[in-house]
């Protein structure tokens, strides 16, 4: 007698057999009983979530005797042959090795007859997608107007490869990934039917292997029955499928967080000694990473526990921080990245998860600003007294002294010395800055600020810049593109008599300020500001002349300087010029961001 696996002995016969997918079930339930079924269908989803099954129980449900109807009776002859695939009004056909034109028109030749019993003749397309273009092209007509006596069915997990021309003459429905809660439900319900038993956790470890598909679980469980004696355990299926057991699982997550690297060491040759995947164990680490993390922020139930396993994870972040389990998680995603490019995952992960576990502690703002705060010796601070040299742990490396030295010393003279020596005359060589000496001391010059680069910027004030800014400033609120146009122009002249614009030659702005239109608009702005409607003139210089003397040039020179300004500030604050003598090496080096407004 030939042996039927568990995937196909147990496919559900109603809608209400249909695990994780009630939304699909509920909609195409509604519509049998208001009689409103489309003619096509797209079932969209992962491998062994339901969907050629939700195919199947749509035919029996319009075919059945009794029907159509959203519960078949599963006892008629149309119900009974559809489940056993032999119906000959129902026709599955598998779009890989069916999808030439050829095959689509062999098959639109048979769609104008009646169906031979059946109510309806039903036509389920598995993987679709397959299916050439031409192929797709043939179905588009019949697609869109088929006989009434026709329904099509298509299932693919590829629909980002189905022409939108189909899926738009289609109702589409995507088949969700099962939650691990009900895959182990029914995988518990399907043992107890069989008359076999299994622990919670044997039963949480197939749920989660089969990643969101009831057919993959069910394959699984094929497989342990075979292998087991009366009951499933954990290390029956960390065993049989070559993965780690949860117990090493939380053992390495454990050496991780607590800093003990030894331990991951002898972890990992553990699991090699077990021949267990490592690039699989990476991902339930990752995964083991980031439950912790949701259940550190006590954001729901991250993953579907048993009671054991809860109590383990929440025993194993006891104590530790929010930020060093995020760290943790980072620093195990980057791990997976290296093994994938590496021809040693072993090693790879070995070293890798060695360096997050022997990874130095975090510290907080404010404990370093209490550390900078004690170097200074200010007062109320914990680093010690304000006068005097400061007390150092033993061993310590000696602060860094911030009093101005010249750089021919090879060697700094003791602090009480330098106290109590005279100040000796500044030598020619440049020095090192004190605290109280701002980093970029701001260069002013006339009419400007001096930039990074050593570039003068010197905002033009010329009188008929000034006044040709200000007539555009005013257009801007009333023809912004005009006064864009305008911003480039060089004001060679601005007064009540006349106005007279330089553009390059062939310059585009200047051919747009040159219309009617344009020339109209600067009249009459002009004529309301300087008092008297003045003659416009556009001009065009076969040379050009220099850049900087128009509005768009003085508006990017003002922001530069501003920009400047900013920079100087941020370097010139206290707190910065405090790290920069708790870290001379860094003098020089710091970058500055202006965000913009």
């Amino acid at each position: 007698m030939s042996y039927t696996v568990l995937a196909r002995k147990y496919r559900p016969q109603s809608f209400d057999d249909l695990v994780g997918q009630e939304h699909v079930a509920r909609t195409l339930a509604n519509a049998i009983g208001a009689n409103r079924v489309a003619h096509a269908f797209l079932f969209t989803g992962v491998r062994g979530v339901g969907k050629t099954t939700t195919a199947r129980l749509l035919a029996k449900a319009l075919n059945c005797e009794k029907g159509p109807t959203p519960t078949p009776c599963n006892e008629c002859a149309p119900c009974v042959d559809i489940t056993a695939g032999v119906d000959v009004d129902v026709q599955e056909i598998d779009g890989a090795s069916n999808n030439s034109v050829e095959d689509v028109r062999r098959l639109q030749e048979s769609l104008p007859y009646r169906p031979q019993r059946d109510r309806y003749k039903i036509v389920i397309v598995d993987e679709v997608h397959m299916l050439s273009a031409g192929a797709f092209n043939a179905f588009l007509k019949t697609l869109e107007e088929p006989p009434d006596h026709v329904k099509f069915i298509f299932a693919t997990t590829e629909s980002h490869k189905v022409p939108v021309t189909i899926r738009s003459r289609c109702q589409q429905y995507d088949f969700r990934l099962i939650p691990h809660r009900l895959i182990a439900e029914r995988v518990r319900e399907i043992l107890s039917a069989e008359s076999l038993s299994a622990d919670d956790e044997a039963l949480s470890v197939v749920a989660r292997e089969a990643a969101g598909s009831m057919r993959d679980a069910l394959t699984l469980l094929d497989q342990l029955v075979a292998i087991s004696d009366d009951r499933i355990t954990a290390d029956t299926v960390a065993a049989s499928l070559g993965i780690a057991a949860r117990e090493a699982l939380y053992d390495v997550a454990g050496a991780v967080l607590q800093g003990d690297g030894a331990r991951v060491v002898h972890a990992i040759d553990a699991l090699a000694d077990k021949s267990v995947d490592m690039q699989h164990f990476a991902r339930q680490l990752l995964q083991l990473m980031r439950d912790l993390v949701v259940l550190k922020l006590d954001a729901g139930d991250p993953a579907d526990w048993v009671p054991e396993e809860r109590e383990a994870a929440e025993a194993l972040i006891e104590g530790i921080d929010i930020l060093e389990l995020q760290r943790g998680f980072r620093a195990t995603s980057k791990v997976m990245d290296e093994m994938a490019q590496s021809p040693n995952p072993k090693l790879m992960l070995e070293m890798g998860l060695v360096r997050v576990a022997t990874r130095p502690p975090l510290q907080s703002v404010s404990e370093l600003l209490a550390r900078l705060d004690a170097l200074q010796g200010k007062p109320g601070a914990s680093g010690g007294p304000t006068t005097g040299s400061r007390p150092r742990k033993p061993n310590a490396k000696p602060a860094p002294r911030t009093m101005p030295k010249a750089e021919s010393k090879p060697e700094p003279a003791p602090a009480a010395t330098l106290e109590a020596a005279p100040a000796p005359d500044p030598p020619p060589e440049p020095r090192r800055r004190t605290p109280s000496e701002p980093i970029m001391p701001a260069t002013k010059h006339a009419g400007g600020f001096q930039t990074s680069t050593g570039e003068v910027l010197t905002p033009i004030r010329r009188a008929a810049l000034q006044e040709w800014e200000e007539l555009v400033g005013t257009l801007e609120q009333q023809q912004p593109a005009l006064a864009a146009v305008l911003e480039h122009g060089i004001p060679k002249a601005v007064g009540p008599d006349r106005i007279v614009l330089s553009f390059k030659d062939g310059s585009f702005y200047g051919r747009q300020a040159e219309s009617p239109e344009s020339v109209a608009a600067i009249a009459q702005v002009a004529e309301r500001q300087l008092g008297a409607r003045p003659e416009i003139q556009i001009r065009f210089d076969a040379q050009g002349e220099a850049a900087n003397k128009t509005v768009a040039a003085v508006a990017a020179q003002r922001k530069e300087a501003e920009a400047e300004a900013k920079r100087k500030e941020a370097l010139n604050h206290p707190r910065v010029r405090d790290a920069i003598d708790v870290f001379p090496e860094s003098a020089g080096k710091l970058k500055v961001h202006i965000e913009a407004d």
